[in-house]
């Protein structure tokens, strides 16, 4: 006879035909009638909304927060489309020497997904950088609510794909010319496709976790910290090892534990540890290539390697700027800092409280590791996520199954009507546009002249001629203008050395989109006085002195 088991670890004589019951199916209350098609209808509203709020200003230029970040991933696009960069050697139009500099940072797989689209089916680059976050943006939303179904219940999972489809930084990055989108849903993938092979050993979600695993790491090397659940997750389920408390222990009525026994024949110990370490060497493997490649960065870019003179930053300069142990951690303004976040741009005042409620429920602790490692990624880098809000997404979908359960519990309690929940779902989404509103919507007044200095720049020159450029501290001027060359800093304190520098290097136009007038160096007498050969609204394009 065959045998099939559930997760609680007791046997049941009934014939193998499906994988094995989750903790959610075997919640009476989670499978009530008329609930399973409610709640699918609740997710197709939340991914509709979530689409409808990524959509806003998707046409708008690469302007305003964080748009360095965001050229920067443009750049790289086309310069590999354009046959200018290869796909281990990613660079951007900031030259160095003689060259578009190196950015060896990691892989930006979707931003080459991105450029991909544009040369095989036209229209703007920058569209479609947005909308390639936008796809993995849904697509993490969908499968969090599908791990969190099968696990949590459909209360659960519904939560949880509210917080990751309408959190402000969900959204605004969510929409965003950066990676952020993609390492959040290659993450998701591969805990869930890796949860499901431990539900039904089948092969191909095996496959999947590890495809995806490899593909997180090469486009973001610190998620290798993602290991921590991956082991935690085969070892304790793959092993049996029934004291790590993967939050399954619930009492049942012959007082049974529902500790899960993957494979109940004793017998059969030996081949359920084979496959557990064999998918632990997978998961190795898969992250050899994206390691190879940063040995091979960290040797290159350093001071006398074969790149050096070409990069325009790499491993290397990020490392040494974030070499832990950071002291920011002992600076109390971290602290308050992280608390801003979590109550603002991350969950917004609706759900701050939420998962501290999905505590008292005992299932969270099978993703313990998980959020055990998010913790840690923020510890290693502080200084990151303490200037750089969008790296709260990396952290968030743990987080958001710990949320989704504490508003299982809540409603629970609380048994809100259908009306009352679609009233929850609306003023989510209203706090969340209210965080985001402003970087979506509005260009700041300082950027507002790029778009017309750059298309005088274009006009005045010849593709591929290097032009100097200055707008603040950012390169987004010079990613517009669609040449290479340099991006100045208004206060550079050998400012003419540079231009003389620039000049040699082939540099005919300088254009200036307005900074600080104190700061302005042709306001200050920090350029000989002459007259713009181009100006409008706010930017003015000089004849550089020919060099000497």
């Amino acid at each position: 006879m065959s045998l099939s088991e559930t997760t609680s670890g007791s046997v049941s004589p009934i014939p193998v035909m499906r994988e094995k019951m989750t903790d959610a199916e075997q919640n009476p209350n989670s499978m009530s009638p008329g609930a399973k098609p409610f709640f699918t209808v609740g997710l197709v509203v939340v991914l509709l909304v979530a689409l409808a709020v990524r959509l806003v200003a998707i046409g708008s230029p690469l302007l305003g927060n964080f748009a360095t970040k965001n050229v920067v991933y443009a750049m790289i696009a086309r310069n590999l489309v354009e046959g200018r960069a290869s796909f281990w050697l990613p660079r951007v139009d900031c030259l160095c020497g003689s060259e578009r500099g190196l950015h060896l940072l990691e892989l930006p797989l979707s931003a080459y997904l991105a450029g991909g689209l544009w040369h095989w089916l036209g229209g703007s680059l920058e569209v479609w950088g947005r909308a390639v976050s936008i796809g993995f943006s849904l697509a993490a939303v969908w499968v969090l609510y599908d791990l969190t179904r099968r696990r949590h219940g459909n209360a659960a999972a519904l939560g949880a794909a509210m917080v990751l489809a309408l959190s402000p930084v969900a959204v605004i990055y969510g929409q965003h010319f950066m990676l952020e989108a993609s390492v959040v849903f290659f993450a998701v993938a591969t805990i869930g496709a890796l949860d499901r092979w431990l539900a039904g050993r089948r092969p191909a979600w095996l496959a999947a976790a590890v495809i995806c695993f490899g593909l997180l790491v090469m486009t973001k090397i610190y998620m290798l910290i993602l290991l921590l659940p991956i082991g935690y997750l085969l070892l304790a389920e793959g092993l049996g090892i029934r004291d790590w408390g993967l939050g399954v222990g619930q009492a049942v009525p012959d007082g049974k534990s529902r500790f899960p026994s993957l494979i109940p024949n004793p017998q059969s110990l030996s081949v359920r540890h084979s496959l557990t370490y064999g998918a632990v060497l997978l998961f190795i493997l898969a992250a050899l290539p994206a390691v190879a490649w940063v040995v091979y960065v960290m040797h290159a870019a350093a001071p006398g390697g074969s790149l050096a003179g070409q990069v325009f930053y790499s491993l290397r300069d990020s490392a040494g700027a974030h070499r832990p142990p950071d002291p920011l951690l002992a600076r109390p303004d971290f602290y308050r800092q992280v608390f801003d976040d979590m109550a603002g741009v991350v969950f917004t005042p609706v759900a701050f409280m939420l998962p501290l409620v999905g505590l008292l429920d005992r299932t969270w602790r099978r993703w313990a590791a998980w959020l055990a490692a998010m913790g840690l990624l923020v510890l290693i880098m502080p200084r990151k996520f303490f200037e750089m809000n969008y790296y709260w997404l990396v952290v968030l979908p743990p987080a958001a199954i710990l949320t989704g359960l504490g508003w299982a519990r809540l409603a629970e309690r609380l048994r809100p009507s259908r009306m009352a929940i679609a009233a929850l779902l609306a003023l989510a989404a209203a706090v969340s546009f209210r965080y985001t509103a402003g970087p979506l919507l509005l260009t700041p007044e300082e950027d507002r002249a790029v778009l017309p200095a750059a298309e005088a720049v274009r006009s005045l020159t010849g593709p591929g001629e290097p032009v100097a450029t200055m707008h603040g501290s950012g390169i987004d001027l010079l990613y517009y203008c669609d040449r290479p060359g340099w991006a100045l800093a208004p206060n550079e304190p050998r400012l003419a050395d540079r231009l003389a520098e620039c000049g040699r290097a082939g540099a005919r136009l300088l254009v200036i989109v307005d900074v600080a007038e104190a700061e302005s160096p042709d306001r200050d007498g920090r350029l000989i006085e002459k007259t713009p050969i181009a100006q409008g609204d706010g930017f003015r394009v000089y004849a550089m002195d020919a060099p000497p």
